[in-house]
C-alpha cells in the first residue's frame, strides 16, 4: 500500500479513529484482492505442459526377431506471454542416446522468442523447427499429437528439422488465410553453440488455408554444408551419415523443395508431403533424391480413428551426403483417444529396402521386414 496515502488517512482530522480504521481496512482488502488477481494473471501468462510416451515393439527382421518395451521422449513444453507483443516457447526433451553412460540425455529442441510487431506479422529468434512442411511446422516432440506412431522416414534423412536463427512469419492474412515464413540461421552442419562456416542456411515458404481445416504449402530450403558434416540440427540418420562422411569430406550444396497438402477435421484426416532434394558435390555431381508420405484417417464414434499410411524415400547412388538407399513403408493402424490427456496407437507395418513392396523376385537383395507397435502417449 502507498505509504503517503496511508499517512494522509491516518492523520486526517476529518475522520474519526473508527472511520480511519474502516477506510484502511477497506484499502487493505482492495490491495490483497488486487495482489491475488495479479498473481492469477501472471500464472495464466505461463503454461507448463509435459508430454511423453511408452511403446512396445515387435520387429520381424530378415535375420532375427526382436520384442521389447521402449521408453520414448519425455517432453517439457513451456509457453509464456512476456508482454502484449512478446512471447516465449521452450521445448526441452529427455531422450534416448546410446552413446551416453546413462543412455538418456536432456536436449533443447526449441527455445525461441516471438515478437508480434504488426497485426499477424511476427519476428522469431532462437532455435525453432524449420517450417519446410506441415508436419515439422505443426507437431512438436510430444507423440500425443502425432496422428501415427512414428514420423515420416524423410525426417531421418532429408528434412532439416531445426534452425537456430531468425524467422519472419505471417499468419492468416486475407480471405485465403495466406501465410509466409522466411528463415535464416545456422544450418545442417551446426550445433546450438556455433557453426564452423560463414554461410547461413536460408528457407522461404508460403501456405494458404482456403477453407477450414485445409492447408496447402510449398517451401524451398538451401544450405552449404561445409566438410559434409551433419550437426544436431539435421534429421539425417547419424550412423548412416557418419559412414558416408568418412569417405567424402568435401562440401555439399543442399537444396530441398517441399510440397504439402493437409486436411484435418473432426472426422476425416489427410496429409500428403513430398520432398525433392538436390545434393551437389564435386565428387559425383548432382544427386536427385525424393520422398513422399501419405496418411489417411477416419474417426469412428469420436474416439476411434483407423488409419493407413504409405511412406517412400529414394536416395540416388550419386548422393555422398546421406548415401544411396530406397525404402518403402506401408502401415495400417488405429488410434484410440482415451480422453484429452491420453491416447493409444497401434499399427502393423511392412517395410522394404527395394522399390516395390510385396516383391518376392529372387533378385531382391533385402527381404521385407515386418513390425507391430503399440504406443501409449500422454500429456498434461
Amino acid at each position: 500500500m502507498n505509504h503517503k496515502l496511508f499517512n494522509r488517512i491516518l492523520f486526517c482530522p476529518l475522520y474519526s479513529s473508527p472511520q480511519k480504521l474502516q477506510i484502511l481496512f477497506f484499502l487493505f482488502l482492495l490491495f490483497v484482492s488486487y495482489s491475488k488477481f495479479s498473481a492469477q494473471q501472471d500464472v495464466k501468462k505461463t503454461q507448463i505442459n509435459f508430454f511423453g510416451h511408452i511403446e512396445y515393439d515387435f520387429d520381424a527382421l530378415p535375420t532375427s526377431n526382436n520384442s521389447y518395451f521402449s521408453l520414448g521422449e519425455q517432453d517439457f513444453f513451456i509457453v509464456s506471454k512476456l508482454t502484449q507483443r512478446i512471447s516465449f516457447l521452450g521445448e526441452n526433451v529427455i531422450r534416448y542416446d546410446g552413446k551416453s553412460p546413462s543412455f538418456f540425455i536432456p536436449s533443447i529442441e526449441r527455445m525461441q522468442l516471438k515478437f508480434d510487431y504488426f497485426k499477424n506479422h511476427s519476428l522469431v529468434v532462437g532455435k525453432m523447427h524449420t517450417p519446410v512442411n506441415y508436419w515439422n511446422d505443426v507437431y512438436h516432440h510430444g507423440r500425443f499429437f502425432f496422428p501415427t506412431v512414428d514420423r515420416p522416414i524423410a525426417f531421418s534423412y532429408l528434412v532439416p528439422v531445426h534452425t537456430l536463427g531468425l524467422r519472419l512469419q505471417g499468419q492468416n492474412l486475407g480471405k485465403i488465410k495466406f501465410g509466409y515464413d522466411l528463415v535464416a540461421g545456422n544450418g545442417i552442419s551446426s550445433t546450438d553453440f556455433a557453426d564452423s562456416g560463414v554461410n547461413t542456411s536460408a528457407m522461404a515458404g508460403v501456405h494458404i488455408k482456403p477453407i477450414d481445416n485445409l492447408r496447402f504449402g510449398i517451401s524451398y530450403y538451401y544450405d552449404f554444408i561445409q566438410g559434409n558434416v551433419s550437426g544436431i540440427h539435421s534429421g539425417h540418420a547419424t550412423a548412416t551419415h557418419q559412414a558416408i562422411a568418412a569417405k567424402y569430406k568435401g562440401n555439399i550444396n543442399f537444396e530441398l523443395f517441399s510440397v504439402s497438402a493437409s486436411y484435418f477435421s473432426d472426422k476425416f484426416e489427410f496429409l500428403n508431403e513430398s520432398c525433392l532434394n538436390k545434393s551437389g558435390s564435386d565428387s559425383l555431381g548432382i544427386a536427385m533424391n525424393m520422398s513422399n508420405y501419405t496418411y489417411i484417417g477416419y474417426t469412428i464414434k469420436d474416439k476411434i480413428t483407423p488409419f493407413i499410411s504409405y511412406d517412400f524415400i529414394d536416395i540416388s547412388q550419386k548422393d555422398v551426403h546421406v548415401g544411396h538407399l530406397s525404402r518403402n513403408k506401408l502401415i495400417a493402424g488405429c488410434r484410440y483417444s482415451v480422453n484429452h490427456l491420453m491416447n493409444i496407437k497401434l499399427h502393423v507395418g511392412i517395410l522394404s529396402s527395394n522399390h516395390t513392396l510385396f516383391n518376392s523376385h529372387p533378385h531382391n537383395s533385402t527381404p521385407n521386414s515386418y513390425e507391430f507397435k503399440i504406443q501409449l502417449a500422454y500429456g498434461f
